[in-house]
């Protein structure tokens, strides 16, 4: 087992130890090796640590646009994941129509800032290096960052208000608001 899986497979323990109250059982395919996990944990806290917060949303976005280090699914709650997911596929073969995607979503999410056609994160089809260059709670309850994500190869900067939730001590994305 390299160490890449080897580090994926004790980011999924530590994430399955922090989890909501109920066993869990999951199974985590490698190209040499399965393992399954369960784990089942009665401590539960559904606040946002808005130190532990930002480190935890700065390591996921750098490692998820440079080394494909966290795949969308496993930083997204579901919803979040199918409407961007449902977003990126507007005016593609396959996907959505705008007006749609505008119905199913507009309850829900601020659609007119969705990053239609666009892809998870950042607008640009390529990327180089990125950086996140700031990071910082916007919100009273630390719920929601102001998020500046550099890629100076491209020559491009993302401004994005990403909303996290809390679940035990492990965060997830909500919400992406793409202003660029």
């Amino acid at each position: 087992m390299n160490t890449k899986h080897l580090f994926f497979l004790t980011v999924v323990s530590i994430y399955a130890c922090q989890s909501k109250p109920q066993a869990a059982t999951s199974t985590i395919t490698t190209q040499d090796t399965t393992v399954k996990v369960t784990a089942t944990n009665t401590e539960t806290s559904d606040t946002i640590d808005l130190e532990d917060a930002t480190i935890w949303l700065t390591e996921v976005i750098e490692s998820h646009l440079n080394d494909n280090g966290y795949a969308m699914e496993d930083i997204c709650t579901v919803q979040y994941y199918e409407y961007k997911s449902d977003a990126t596929g507007v005016g593609y073969d396959g996907g959505m129509e705008e007006a749609e995607f505008m119905k199913k979503w507009d309850s829900k999410y601020e659609v007119s800032h969705a990053g239609m056609g666009t892809a998870f994160l950042i607008s640009g089809q390529d990327n180089g290096k990125v950086k996140v260059t700031k990071c910082n709670p916007k919100s009273s309850a630390g719920d929601i960052f102001e998020v500046v994500i550099s890629d100076p190869e491209m020559k491009a900067t993302y401004r994005r208000d990403i909303k996290i939730i809390a679940i035990g001590k492990a965060y997830q994305i909500d919400d992406v608001v793409e202003y660029d």
